[in-house]
């Protein structure tokens, strides 16, 4: 079947090649007409010096942006802080149980020195009676010594018993005998009770003072032990309570400290948040900015083509006026182009035969439109652009992801064209074109023998000036690259 544009065979070469260039063009204001392109990878290569890409527009300083290693770092010491607290925590639960043990023990001490401090006023008490019962001992001493010696001093004077024998003696009646040896007898029984009185409250003075210094002497050394022990206590609770009274400091320092590394995390997250949002804008507009000047590139370079196309024709039509062998040639122009059909990758890639295509230009347009706007998405094993887990130079990220295949397949999809997502069907799928004859939009793919279309194992979407966009492989971006490597095989027309 009959490619877009060719003549049936028969027809003038020149007016194949006057069809060529108005394709061309076509595809070219075609693109022009659906506006400028969204980004393009870094990876592109330099565009020809006659379509200098402009400067992209001057930002400013770049921010720094913390690494998630220091995120991390923050989230870690932030969490070693917490435990630490926790520690002090448990440290601080300890210390008021023992504190509170601490002040059972004071208050059976105090209450042992109360008991201690009674005793010794008892004691006093004890003390001032016997010093009462001394001071009546002594007095009753006194008297007995005045009367012992008054007793001493008659029986002197009177010759002692014979004084009162005289008495007894010179009674005028038997009467008044009775009542005077009464009265000796009463003397008698009186100076022997001074004398045992005597002898008494000399005693009762010795054991008196020595029961009221032993009782003072005791509560006072009772008084004095409780006292040291409740003094002691008191201070062991004094330092638990200083104790305490450090560690609930020590807890709101680390309070304190945990809530600026907690802050300090917070912080670096979003810093790393906005630091990356700015640079995607960026290089977003980075890339719209090649994006607009490969257009611009694109469109020279295709004028410069229809310039020369129409060069070419011209001179053809002109020899074909003045008789040339244009036939001849047209001739000659179609076996070369069956060499390139028939003699395997020799400089054009394989180009069997067979096949149509479906796709009209503004098709492949929007197909390379998607792709471009793919550019610089993660290459993900079997990936057709669903959001899902991604390896990459930064760790796992949830990110879209393609393949070769799955690209080519969803930017055709985007244009209404339906692809298998394998390279081997897409190779089947549409007409092959000679590598001289590939435009934009078309599917150019890879081989390991580049004589076996058993062996492709890559495709790519071709955007012109001998470049393509594809998915390249693991650990790398979509985005722009060499279009006829070593390892092409062919090419396809949808």
């Amino acid at each position: 079947m009959l490619r877009a544009g060719e003549f049936p065979p028969g027809e003038a070469r020149l007016g194949r090649r006057a069809v060529i260039c108005c394709t061309v063009l076509a595809v070219v204001f075609g693109a022009l007409s659906m506006g400028a392109t969204p980004a393009i990878a870094a990876k592109q290569p330099t565009p020809p010096a006659a379509t200098k890409q402009p400067t992209p527009p001057t930002t400013s300083k770049k921010p720094v942006i913390p690494s998630q290693s220091q995120i991390d770092k923050a989230n870690v010491d932030a969490q070693a802080k917490a435990t630490q607290i926790g520690q002090t925590q448990a440290q601080l639960a300890a210390a008021n149980v023992s504190l509170q043990s601490l002040n059972d023990h004071v208050e059976m001490l105090v209450e042992a020195y109360d008991h201690a401090t009674a005793d010794v006023d008892a004691a006093q008490q004890g003390v001032e009676s016997a010093t009462q019962d001394l001071a009546n001992a002594t007095r009753d001493r006194l008297d007995a010594q005045v009367q012992m010696s008054v007793f001493a001093a008659n029986s002197y004077r009177g010759g002692g018993s014979l004084d009162r024998m005289s008495a007894l003696m010179t009674a005028d009646s038997p009467a008044l005998f009775m009542t005077r040896a009464s009265t000796l007898t009463a003397l008698a029984h009186h100076e022997q009770s001074v004398i045992a009185r005597l002898q008494t409250t000399e005693e009762q003075q010795t054991a008196a003072q020595a029961a009221a210094n032993a009782a003072l002497t005791n509560r006072i050394g009772a008084a004095a032990v409780a006292s040291k022990a409740k003094d002691q206590a008191i201070d062991a609770v004094n330092s638990q309570a200083l104790g305490i009274a450090q560690i609930n400091a020590q807890q709101q320092d680390l309070q304190a400290q945990l809530a600026v590394l907690q802050g300090t995390a917070k912080d670096l997250a979003t810093a790393r948040a906005q630091g990356l949002k700015r640079l995607a804008e960026e290089a977003a507009a980075a890339a719209a900015a090649a994006a607009a000047a490969r257009a611009a590139a694109l469109v020279a370079a295709a004028r410069a083509k229809a310039e020369a196309a129409r060069q070419a024709a011209l001179d053809a039509a002109r020899k074909a006026a003045h008789g040339g062998n244009n036939s001849g040639n047209s001739s000659g122009n179609s076996g070369s182009n069956g060499n390139s059909s028939s003699n395997g990758n020799s400089g054009g890639g394989i180009v069997p035969a067979g096949g149509h295509s479906v796709s009209t230009a503004a098709q492949r347009q929007r197909a390379i439109a998607f792709a471009q706007t793919q550019v610089g998405i993660w290459y993900r094993w079997a990936g057709i652009g669903d959001t899902g887990p991604t390896v990459t130079s930064s760790g796992i990220q949830n990110l879209p992801g393609y393949d070769c295949s799955g690209l080519t397949m969803k930017a055709y999809q985007a244009a209404g064209i339906s692809l298998s997502h394998y390279t081997g069907a897409q190779w089947d799928q549409g007409i092959h074109v000679a590598q001289s004859q590939v435009q934009p939009g078309d599917l150019l793919f890879f081989a390991t023998n580049t004589n076996d279309p058993n062996t492709i194992h890559h495709v790519g979407i071709y955007i012109g000036n001998g470049q393509m966009i594809d998915a390249p492989q693991t650990g790398e971006q979509v985005g722009v690259h060499n279009a006829f490597r070593s390892d092409y095989i062919g090419a396809v027309e949808l």
